[in-house]
């Protein structure tokens, strides 16, 4: 059945599939100081029974089959929020979702709010809160002795993380100053586009002979996100660039880290504008630019290289520090009510105001 008997005894169910949690852990935890929140990570969309989802808001993560099973009927006493990241917009599941059972859907950035409205229509309300980071957990430890040494990592080797395109972006830089190095570094997952495209990554670091300064870490996947962390940590100290040549983003979340931890940031702008709201900074147009760009950041000096680095560290915590009030200050220019008044993030969530649920 659909509907409680009892009045629910949680304020949030959060219900995400198991090993899937990790973007919206921030956020979470940081409800769970203020409200009583429920947690569930069923194996699939058929690993829990309703009747033990207890909380007042559904909150589910991923517009996927979790999604689509709980909007199939109409909730009593309940609201439904999906939270949406990039890899769902053009999915079967925005059809097979019942948008008119949906309280809300939340999306990690404007552009992906754009690009549904567009697509679909007004036919839910929508809201947008960003990704947020434990930044405590990424200390800054960078002291510049690593400065040539390059990171991109992600969460596979998807061929949309762009590697192919960035080994061959590192071949130019390699070829004007062979000290640099790169590292990739992903969870070797079963996927099997993520397989052929390591191979094709294998196969073209041979061949433009590169085997000894381009090194790949395949990592065996960890379910617990504190492990993740401290793996990603113990790399990074190792680095002093941060480089992403996705193409597709919603957030990015190794990019922010990378910045937190004392690194220096280069994007590729050319192929992903998607996410330019947040690391435009730190974005180029062009390969020759970016590339440009790089060699300029080794000759400045210590004092100029630390004192971005500082700045970098300082716009992640400003802007998305889950740990921080100001995080929820910006997700709560989002609730405001019909008065006027900006409620608490919490208190947003909760009630049922104009502008909110």
């Amino acid at each position: 059945m659909f509907y409680f008997k009892k009045k629910p005894i949680y304020d949030i169910t959060f219900i995400c599939q198991k090993g899937n949690n990790h973007f919206a852990q921030p956020i979470i935890k940081y409800l769970k100081k203020h409200i009583r929140v429920q947690e569930m990570y069923p194996n699939s969309s058929f690993g829990f029974w309703r009747n033990n989802i207890k909380g007042k808001i559904i909150w589910v993560e991923w517009a996927g089959d979790i999604a689509k099973v709980l909007s199939s009927k109409p909730l009593k006493n309940q609201k439904l929020i999906i939270r949406i990241h990039r890899g769902e917009i053009d999915t079967k599941y925005m059809k097979k979702i019942n948008w008119e059972n949906v309280t809300m859907l939340v999306f990690i950035n404007n552009n992906l709010n754009i690009q549904f409205q567009s697509k679909f229509g007004n036919i839910v309300q929508t809201l947008t809160i960003p990704n947020a980071i434990s930044t405590n957990a990424y200390p800054m430890h960078n002291t510049l002795q690593n400065s040539k040494s390059i990171i991109a990592y992600s969460y596979s080797f998807f061929p949309v993380k762009g590697y192919i395109e960035l080994i061959k972006f590192f071949n130019k830089l390699f070829k004007i100053d062979s000290t640099y190095s790169l590292t990739i570094m992903a969870q070797n997952t079963n996927q099997p586009s993520a397989k052929r495209n390591l191979k094709s990554m294998k196969l073209l670091i041979n061949e433009l002979q590169l085997s000894n300064s381009i090194k790949i870490i395949e990592n065996t996947l960890l379910y617990s996100i504190k492990k993740n962390q401290e793996r990603v940590v113990e790399e990074l100290s190792k680095h002093g660039i941060i480089i992403s040549f996705s193409k597709i983003e919603s957030f990015h979340y190794s990019f922010a880290e990378g910045l937190l931890s004392g690194l220096q940031g280069f994007y590729n702008m050319w192929d992903n504008t998607m996410i330019k709201e947040f690391w435009g900074s730190w974005g180029y147009n062009s390969e020759s630019e970016m590339l440009e760009s790089i060699l300029k950041w080794e000759k400045l000096s210590h004092e100029e290289k630390m004192n971005q680095l500082r700045k970098n560290r300082d716009y992640i915590i400003s802007n998305f520090d889950s740990n921080s009030n100001t995080f929820y200050q910006v997700v709560n220019i989002n609730f405001k009510s019909s008065d006027g008044t900006i409620p608490t993030f919490t208190t947003a969530i909760m009630e049922n105001t104009e502008g909110a649920l």
